[in-house]
């Protein structure tokens, strides 16, 4: 089920930067505002499904892959404007799942280790 809930991120994520045509605003940089959603979620999603892979490696790939996403959305749709500030929401959207998933790790190690000592 985890790799499922990736492929569908992975498809979501491919369509959204490699249409055509720009998503409407909805408001005021509403861009960079989806792009950091898409890769948080695609990070999350990618460390759920290869959980046995080393956090390391899984997470250096997706920092490689934020930019290059950018990058191969310009050169694949040649109408979509490469844009230095879409990059660094994807790199910000990959930093704040890492986050997230480092607070939830945290969390869960507490609550083990009190779970033990009663």
């Amino acid at each position: 089920m985890r790799l499922l809930v990736f492929l569908v991120c992975c498809a979501m994520l491919g369509y959204g930067l490699f249409r055509p045509e720009s998503p409407p605003e909805f408001f005021v940089n509403s861009d960079k505002f989806l792009h950091l959603l898409a890769f948080a979620g695609l990070a999350l999603s990618a460390r759920l499904a290869f959980s046995r892979a080393a956090g390391w490696w899984l997470w250096s790939v997706l920092l490689a892959l934020a930019p290059l996403a950018e990058w191969l959305q310009h050169r694949w749709q040649p109408v979509r404007q490469y844009s230095h500030e879409d990059m660094l929401a994807n790199l910000a959207g990959v930093l704040l799942a890492l986050l997230a998933w480092g607070l939830l790790c945290l969390v869960l190690s507490v609550w083990r280790r009190w779970r033990r000592s009663r």
